[in-house]
């Protein structure tokens, strides 16, 4: 029962920050109404409310830190296992009957139970009776389709340019307008353009059968004609006659000098054909409609006319000649044809040198030939140029062809170009100037200095971004042309923020600061909050800002808190002694040896040494090397040596000379360097359904629960905070520390940001996908939908940073770690693998799957682009056997207790030094094999109670995880395991 007891308490209320656990709201100083208000507004998740006669008692979930003079209640801590207003010593405590809250009013201590008071329900204080209640609707009927690209990028020259250059003659506009109008004309309004390929259209295949016997008709009869000219030219009534006899040498004096012009037409005429026949072949397979596997909208939008897109980064690799045009080189270079072109082409050079000796410049440059530039070499050209309507640059950033000349000649014309550059220069006609060393000399680079250095900033980057120059020019150019959000938008694609801020430093501050803001605020979304801090600081304005991230970054605790500790003595020393109870702390808890440890990398790491460090060093170290000692050790020889040398403390360098140091003798116990394989079975059984788990930093975790949101625990299963946000997938962080939860709604993926510093959700809406990648960098995120593959920043409304539109096929699946990407698409004849390697996302390979050798076989391919295929070989007597087939080498694999009469007997993921097996030994256990693939060798064994547990990989760490609430993880490393039961 409830009562009153006297006893002399020395401290009868609590000041300061004290864990309350609880607060008392008594009845003669709050009215009821009043108490409802309160206990609302300190209502927290899982909180539980009761009413006793004297007032009502909130009771939270877990302490939390409060100063209590901020209170309007009475705060209650925890004395052993009674909530106690007052902190009591164990004299006091043991004077006082047993209670479960014990309320200290002067010298009298009033005691309740419980079971005495009634529980109240806050839920049913709210009167939601003013809310309307509204039918839900389909979100996917009015689901826009993601934009290719919100930002446009000019590509016509003459917008980059202005009104310099002159205007279009009417005759060109016109005929642009009919050939404009027969297009419409042509196409069936209405109706999608179809993609064309053998295998769905066969008008498309009678179309291809006619060029290819164009093609094969025109080559018959210009080698006809070609072995014609190489043979004696003899009139028709004598050919008969002059059959029987041997050929003759030729001799010119014979020629039917018309038979040959009339050759030389038709044969000149035949190659023409040639050519335009192949080119629309290979037009016509290489472009790719994907408007008939679009929706609607889809349809909608595209009849919609589209801003140009910003253009992808281009691959890195110069091209050189098709092999069509290496086939014809040869072809010409072995008979007169080449004679013919070359006169044509000397003819033409020989009047364009004559206009510049001439002084006509104008006219000059309208027949000037460019020279080879950087953007490699497509050819021989057979032709000769046209002359130009317009002194226009081009937006052509591939290889192109070129005539062939000696060297002395193309000496020659670069100096002839130079002086007229030069000359334009002289005279102000800058858009010749432009002109002049952007196409004729192929000096682009040159060509945006020059622009830049009219303060002709817009054109610059234009030209930059449709020449596709290094990023750092093009963020630096949009910049200084006050383009700032396709400036930001270029930046965060490529992560060029570092080499664009330090290119506007010197002579742009102004500039160079706004964009060093934007870099450290994008750096905080993707959860790299002392790299920003790192970034902003040169700022004095915005050090109140860098303070900020570093306090959210202490509040995250774990290694993140020890890593802004050391920040903080770098960039405030004269801080750090408010740290000093936290530090002692640090160094006398045993069980912090992952702090320790992460202190130790984070002071290793500057080189550069300060007193604050020294101060850290000096007192942690001993406690560092204790932790040594034990099986937690994680510092080599080397590393302890430099800790006691950082510290400076005199007298422990004597006493623990580097001989006497303890050495680490587990680091670096890599898991394919075990001498024979490691055998773990799962953990028991938990009360959660697992849908998807990723390790996080300081052995924590993040699992998918499905629709009970997500929940980070800790390596003990302990929960440290929760999201409610429904999610089935976790796309995780390349800092770990940033998030997406993505959960299936129909047709439609819901998908919210986990920050887990600040530990909020904040949700981005839904999206159509057909694949994703499972890690991105904090911002840019790779999406497939239909024919389409983009990379989105996640932070800025799913603006596109990069994609690819026209692909040969759906986009089926995407495999992805840290440095590569591989996306498996379904065409119409195959399945082709596309391989991009990342950061900068280039192009590695496009090879179409392998034909399968065995009927019953697994194609299985990882995001290195590698594919293998399995199969099981039983033999009489022996265990069966997993087969692995790749690039022409056969391994084999035994496993033993495989069950027989299993539907779905193997789960393979494929790695680039690792492969993982898992197969069914019983009717519902499973046994998991960890092959080192270099070596061939079983490194490690799980036996696991289910046959549909899934892994997940992160970096060099794997979990294993199912519906049942078992996780095992392993560190390939270290060959640290952990397993809990959630």
């Amino acid at each position: 029962m409830s009562g009153l007891e006297a006893v002399m308490i020395r401290r009868p209320a609590l000041s300061g920050y004290q864990p309350i656990e609880a607060l008392w709201f008594p009845v003669e100083r709050f009215s009821e109404k009043e108490r409802a208000r309160l206990i609302l507004s300190h209502w927290q998740t899982d909180a539980r409310a009761y009413r006793f006669a004297d007032g009502d008692l909130l009771r939270f979930p877990k302490a939390r830190a409060m100063l209590c003079e901020g209170l309007a209640g009475w705060p209650l801590i925890r004395q052993g296992g009674t909530l106690c207003s007052a902190r009591l010593s164990p004299e006091e405590m043991q004077r006082l009957a047993h209670a479960d809250v014990w309320l200290v009013r002067g010298t009298q201590v009033n005691t309740l139970h419980l079971r005495e008071a009634n529980i109240l329900a806050p839920s049913q204080w709210i009167d939601v009776n003013q809310y309307a209640l509204l039918d839900t609707y389909n979100c996917q009927d009015v689901l826009p389709e993601p934009q290719a690209d919100p930002l446009a990028v000019q590509t016509d020259i003459r917008e980059i340019l202005g009104d310099s250059l002159a205007p279009v003659s009417p005759e060109r506009e016109a005929v642009m307008q009919a050939l404009l109008e027969r297009q419409r004309q042509t196409a069936t309004p209405g109706v999608p353009t179809a993609r064309h390929s053998p295998a769905n259209n066969p008008q498309s295949t009678g179309s291809l059968h006619f060029l290819r016997g164009l093609i094969a008709l025109a080559v018959g009869i210009g080698l006809y004609q070609m072995l014609s000219l190489n043979g004696p030219q003899l009139p028709a009534a004598t050919r008969a006659a002059e059959t029987a006899k041997p050929p003759r040498s030729v001799d010119p004096s014979t020629f039917d000098l018309g038979s040959v012009l009339i050759w030389t037409v038709i044969g000149a005429v035949l190659f023409t054909l040639i050519l335009m026949a192949m080119r629309a072949w290979m037009r016509r397979n290489g472009t790719h409609s994907a408007a008939s596997h679009a929706p609607p909208a889809a349809a909608a939008n595209a009849a919609r006319p589209s801003k140009p897109p910003m253009p992808p980064r281009a691959s890195g690799q110069p091209r050189g000649p098709a092999r069509w045009r290496r086939w014809l080189t040869r072809l010409t270079q072995n008979s007169r044809l080449s004679a013919l072109y070359g006169k044509r082409q000397a003819a033409y050079m020989q009047r364009m040198l004559e206009m510049f000796e001439n002084g006509d410049l104008e006219e000059a440059l309208r027949h000037a030939i460019p020279l080879g530039g950087g953007q490699g070499n497509a050819g021989q050209a057979f032709g000769t140029p046209n002359r130009r309507q317009d002194l226009t640059l081009s937006q052509h950033s591939g290889p192109r062809t070129s005539m062939l000349f000696e060297a002395g000649l193309e000496t020659h014309l670069k100096q002839i170009y130079r002086q007229s550059f030069e000359r334009l220069d002289r005279e102000g006609r800058i858009e010749e100037a432009v002109f002049v060393l952007a196409e004729l000399l192929r000096a682009r680079h040159e060509a945006l200095d020059y622009l830049e250095k009219h303060q002709r900033y817009q054109q610059a980057a234009d030209l930059a971004l449709a020449w596709d120059m290094p990023t750092s020019t093009i963020v630096r150019l949009l910049c200084l042309a006050g383009d700032w959000q396709r400036a930001l938008q270029v930046a965060r694609r490529d992560n060029a923020f570092a080499d664009a801020v330090l290119m506007l430093e010197k002579k742009w501050p102004e500039a160079a600061a706004r964009l060093r803001l934007e870099w450290a605020l994008a750096l905080t979304e993707k959860g790299l909050w002392l790299q920003a801090v790192d970034v902003v600081w040169s700022l004095p304005a915005e050090r109140e800002r860098a303070t900020q991230w570093l306090l959210a970054a202490e509040a995250a605790g774990g290694s993140l808190a020890i890593n802004s500790l050391v920040k903080r003595a770098i960039l405030l020393p004269d801080t750090l002694s408010t740290y000093d109870s936290w530090v002692e702390k640090l160094r006398n808890e045993p069980e912090r040896v992952m702090e320790r440890a992460a202190l130790a990398q984070a002071l290793l790491a500057h080189k550069a040494h300060s007193p604050a460090l020294a101060w850290l060093a000096a007192a942690t170290v001993r406690a560092m090397i204790c932790d040594q000692t034990n099986q937690q050790a994680y510092l080599t020889q080397n590393q302890l040596q430099s800790l006691v040398k950082m510290s400076k403390d005199k007298l422990l360098q004597a006493d623990l000379p580097g001989s006497a140091l303890p050495r680490n003798k587990v680091l670096n116990q890599n898991l394919e360097r075990v001498s024979t394989p490691l055998s773990f079975t799962a953990p028991e059984r938990g009360n959660r359904t697992i849908c998807d788990a990723v390790p996080l930093t300081d052995g924590r975790y993040l699992l998918a629960l499905g629709e009970a949101g997500a929940l980070v625990v800790e390596a003990n299963g302990n929960t440290v905070f929760h999201f409610p946000v429904p999610t089935q997938t976790i796309v995780l962080g390349h800092s770990r520390r940033v998030a997406l939860a993505l959960a299936r709604r129909g047709d439609v993926w819901r998908i919210c940001k986990l920050d887990l510093v600040n530990r909020s959700a904040s949700d981005l809406g839904v999206l159509m996908l057909d694949a994703f990648a499972k890690h991105f960098d904090g911002t840019a995120w790779t999406i497939g939908r239909g024919s389409q593959l983009r990379v989105v920043d996640v932070d800025r409304r799913f603006d596109t940073l990069w994609h690819v539109g026209d692909l040969p096929g759906q986009v089926a699946f995407l495999r992805d770690d840290e440095r590569n990407e591989s996306v498996l698409l379904d065409t119409p004849h195959d399945f082709q693998l596309w391989h991009y390697r990342l950061p900068d996302r280039r192009l590695l390979s496009r090879e179409s799957m392998p034909a399968r050798r065995e009927e019953r076989s697994w194609q299985v391919y990882n995001a290195a682009g590698r594919t293998t295929e399995f199969w099981i070989e039983h033999e009489a007597n022996s265990d069966p056997m997993l087969r692995a087939y790749e690039g022409g080498t056969s391994t084999r694999y035994p496993l033993p207790d495989l069950i027989q009469g299993c539907t779905d007997p193997l789960h393979i993921y494929s790695f680039e030094q690792w492969l993982v097996v898992c197969y069914a030994t019983g009717d519902d256990d499973a046994r998991w094999h960890f092959i080192h693939r270099h070596s061939q060798r079983l490194c490690t064994v799980l036996d696991w109670p289910l046959q549909d547990a899934k892994l997940r990989c992160v970096g060099d760490e794997w979990v294993l995880f199912d519906h049942q609430g078992r996780l095992w993880h392993i560190d390939i490393v270290s060959s640290m395991v952990r397993s809990l039961s959630v």
